[in-house]
């Protein structure tokens, strides 16, 4: 899915302000998108979303949809997009290009022209933003100069010459963060303290790979929060669940906020054990990640250690990933879309309405509906693993 931003900001652009919208939505989609971890992101939910519709859906239906080979969401994207934006002609473009270009994984020359030309804009970006710059001012000398000049800076960049400016602005962030100014005022003192929390409980959700609607569910428990009674605390656990990166300054908030407290700081930490084990599948990642903010808000060793040990028999399982191996049927060595195929193809076998359509009894139909169960628990947790791994 890398040429996604790309190829949507472009279509958009060239719609909107002709040539010069289309270059720069080329550029722009493949920094602000295909270029970051939004793509992934993109990936994993639409990744969730199908095994959620294979899990659901009847089986009646489920055996179409299972006739699918590859993907199907380049070719709705081509279909929506390309009509609402150029109409038929649009749409008959756009449905060839999403199908080759993101509905292929198994072709040799889908992929190879999505790694060709991710490569080519990931070597060549100062020489095309030089060269958009000097189109967009509709001046053949500027065009020619900001290719040159980006040619320059592609070599610099290349060599490791070059100096990230959003670096700069991070460090100025952190200089000039207005929660240091607020310590002194309890209610946004504790305004404050409650909202970091909610970055650092997104965070904690979010490492092993998935927020859970019970890790919502206890995060909403524990500062007593209804639906969109605090808009601002709901919008900040949204944004940070999105990735686990970035947790660093909602610490430093909480080290400015507690200072010497030592009970508040064991309170945060608790609270984060708590969200983490909601899902009773506690991780390594979600241990590791809660260790460090630990350490990051200046958390004596030991007494995160009692916390944590308190926490023990949740952490613990009685399964390890060799049964779910075994359930599945494949070897530890097989690839996640060999696991995938030969899941799909036993919830074909032991689904509940497919066994109930064939005249079994009520018993025969609890035990596949037991099977399912155990199967997509097991797919589920392999899935998990392979990510944390």
């Amino acid at each position: 899915m890398s040429p996604l931003g790309k190829f949507t900001l472009a279509l958009l652009g060239l719609r909107l302000f002709g040539a010069v919208g289309f270059f720069w939505g080329l550029f722009l989609g493949h920094i602000l998108v295909d270029r970051t971890k939004l793509i992934k992101i993109l990936e994993k939910q639409l990744n969730i979303i199908d095994d959620n519709i294979r899990l659901f859906l009847p089986y009646k239906y489920y055996r179409y949809y299972n006739v699918i080979d590859g993907n199907f969401w380049g070719k709705l994207w081509g279909t929506i997009f390309g009509s609402i934006l150029y109409g038929f002609h649009g749409f008959l473009f756009c449905f060839i290009v999403g199908h080759f270009t993101f509905d292929t994984p198994n072709s040799r020359h889908a992929k190879a022209f999505r790694a060709k030309l991710d490569c080519f804009f990931n070597q060549h970006l100062g020489k095309i933003l030089g060269g958009i710059i000097g189109f967009s001012l509709q001046s053949p000398v500027l065009l020619f100069c900001g290719i040159i000049l980006g040619f320059f800076a592609d070599t610099y960049r290349s060599e490791k010459h070059f100096i990230p400016v959003f670096s700069v602005f991070r460090t100025l962030w952190f200089k000039i963060n207005p929660f240091k100014f607020i310590s002194k005022n309890p209610t946004a003192k504790n305004n404050a303290l409650v909202q970091s929390m909610a970055g650092l409980a997104a965070k904690v959700a979010k490492s092993d790979g998935h927020v859970s609607e019970n890790e919502i569910r206890v995060f909403k428990k524990i500062f007593n929060l209804q639906d969109c009674k605090n808009h601002r605390i709901s919008k900040i656990f949204n944004a940070a669940k999105e990735n686990t990166s970035g947790w660093e300054p909602y610490a430093k908030q909480i080290l400015a906020l507690s200072k010497d407290n030592v009970e508040l700081k064991e309170s945060v930490i608790e609270n984060l054990f708590k969200i983490a084990s909601a899902d009773g599948q506690f991780g390594q990642e979600e241990l590791k990640l809660i260790k460090a903010i630990a350490k990051a808000i200046a958390l004596p060793e030991g007494n995160f250690d009692v916390i944590h040990q308190s926490f023990e028999p949740k952490i613990s399982s009685n399964s390890k990933i060799k049964d779910f191996y075994d359930v599945l049927g494949v070897q530890n060595t097989a690839s996640l879309d060999e696991i995938k195929n030969k899941w799909k193809k036993l919830i074909n076998i032991y689904h509940p309405d497919r066994i109930q359509a064939k005249g079994a009894t009520a018993e025969e139909v609890e035990k596949a509906t037991l099977k399912m169960a155990e199967i997509n628990n097991a797919y589920q947790n392999i899935v998990k693993s392979r990510k944390a791994a």
